[in-house]
């Protein structure tokens, strides 16, 4: 079973990042919460396309600053 986006999510950012898993909630701020740098939402992005087949367009990406935008990114390009 592959999982919900959710869970699809955290692993992926976990296993990018090496970030533990139990602070990849879904209410999650990426830069204040996870630290992340610009560098790391490139990884990111990149491995969410691979991940679920998609292609994120880059004014999509500069939205995107809690875990919940990448879910809620996911559903509009499902």
């Amino acid at each position: 079973m592959m999982g919900t986006n959710l869970e699809r999510v955290q692993k992926l950012i976990s296993v990018e990042l090496s970030i533990d898993i139990d602070k990849i909630t879904q209410d999650a701020h990426l830069f204040d919460d996870l630290n992340f740098d610009s560098l790391d939402s490139v990884e990111v992005v990149l491995a969410l396309e691979n991940e679920f087949d998609i292609e994120i367009a880059d004014d999509e990406i500069d939205n995107v600053q809690s875990v919940q935008n990448i879910l809620d990114l996911l559903d509009n390009l499902a």
